[in-house]
């Protein structure tokens, strides 16, 4: 799977797109033997720049073995990929994690986006976002669906959303139509 999303990007890359292509990392996938080398291999193979694979890590893996979770993520940075920990705020949300390894970005879980303005007034999401910007990281809000929830992020700094507002999750054809379409609709 790793290898076609590569593959992807990398064609996303041809067609003058420089978006990185994000794949979650399993507790299995992320502490396999050898987890760089594969990774090397794999953007060696597809030729994917490395800055254009974002690996997407949950918190629960950080807490299993701290040290080994230092090394490796030492190690993507190292090669240049990105690291993001994903669904922030419904683990283990340790704000030392932030400060010791390292990533990039952060993505505040969908379930502090849900009831954005409506029936939560999206306080967890103002801080996560703040934290955010004070250790230097990306946020990436997930589950965004209206107007409003995007008026609230744009208000509170975040400037990076996924969700149905933008597209339900589409195949390999649609996404490059969906991309071109708005190419040609923002100039």
């Amino acid at each position: 799977m790793l290898e076609n999303a590569c593959e992807f990007g990398n064609k996303l890359a041809a067609l003058g797109y420089q978006t990185p292509i994000a794949v979650n990392l399993s507790m299995l996938q992320f502490k396999a033997p050898y987890i760089g080398e594969l990774i090397q291999s794999i953007l060696t193979r597809t030729k994917l720049p490395p800055e254009l694979l974002e690996l997407e890590i949950t918190e629960g893996i950080l807490m299993d073995n701290e040290d080994e979770c230092e090394s490796i993520l030492s190690e993507f940075h190292g090669m240049g990929i990105q690291v993001s920990i994903d669904d922030f705020g419904t683990g283990y949300s340790s704000l030392s994690y932030l400060k010791k390894f390292a990533v990039d970005k952060i993505k505040i879980d969908r379930s502090f986006i849900k009831g954005i303005p409506h029936y939560d007034n999206g306080t967890i999401a103002k801080v996560i976002i703040e934290l955010a910007g004070n250790f230097n990281l990306q946020v990436i809000a997930e589950g965004v669906e209206t107007p409003e929830q995007i008026d609230f992020l744009l208000k509170n700094n975040c400037h990076i959303a996924q969700g149905f507002y933008y597209a339900k999750p589409l195949g390999e054809e649609e996404l490059l139509s969906y991309m071109e379409q708005s190419k040609r609709d923002n100039g």
